[in-house]
C-alpha cells in the first residue's frame, strides 16, 4: 500500500505565477511559508503547483500574504541541468486550495468560504453529527 498526502496551512509569499502549457492547460506556481511549531520562530517554504481549474481559482482569488490551506501530494522532480549534473526538487502538487481568512474588509457572501477541490465531491465522505449528543455511541473520551 502507498499513501502520499500533504496538508499545509501557511501564507503565500508572492502572487501566483500563471503559465499555460503547450496543450493549453493552466499551471500556477507559488510559495507557501509555514511557521514551525516552537520557540525558534522559523518557517519552512514549500513550492506549490496547481493545474487546470485549481490553477484558475488560485490565479483569480489568491494574492500575496493570504493564509491558505493547501492539500495535495508530494512530487519529486529529477532532471539534468546544462552542465549534466543531476538535480532534484520536491514540490506539493495541490488538488485543494482554500483561503483560511476573509479577503478585504467587506467580502461578498459568495467568497466567505472560497475553496476549490480538484477531486469530485462524491469522493469526500460526509460527517454524520447525529450521534454527537449520545455519549454511548461517541468515540470521544469524556475528560
Amino acid at each position: 500500500m502507498n499513501y502520499n498526502k500533504v496538508i499545509l496551512v501557511g501564507r503565500i509569499t508572492h502572487d501566483p505565477e500563471l503559465k499555460v502549457t503547450t496543450s493549453g492547460t493552466e499551471v500556477v506556481n507559488f510559495q507557501l511559508a509555514v511557521n514551525r511549531y516552537g520557540k525558534d520562530q522559523k518557517a519552512d517554504f514549500f513550492r506549490i503547483v496547481c493545474f487546470g481549474k485549481t490553477a484558475e481559482f488560485v490565479n483569480n482569488y489568491v494574492t500575496k500574504g493570504r493564509l491558505l490551506l493547501v492539500e495535495g501530494s508530494l512530487r519529486n522532480n529529477v532532471w539534468q541541468d546544462n552542465t549534466g549534473q543531476k538535480r532534484s526538487s520536491i514540490e506539493v502538487m495541490a488538488n485543494r486550495v482554500q483561503p483560511m481568512e476573509k479577503h478585504g474588509a467587506t467580502p461578498s457572501p459568495e467568497k466567505n468560504n472560497e475553496e476549490f477541490k480538484a477531486e469530485p465531491e462524491g469522493l469526500i465522505p460526509e460527517i454524520n453529527d447525529e450521534d454527537d449528543d449520545n455519549p454511548e455511541k461517541s468515540d470521544e473520551i469524556p475528560f
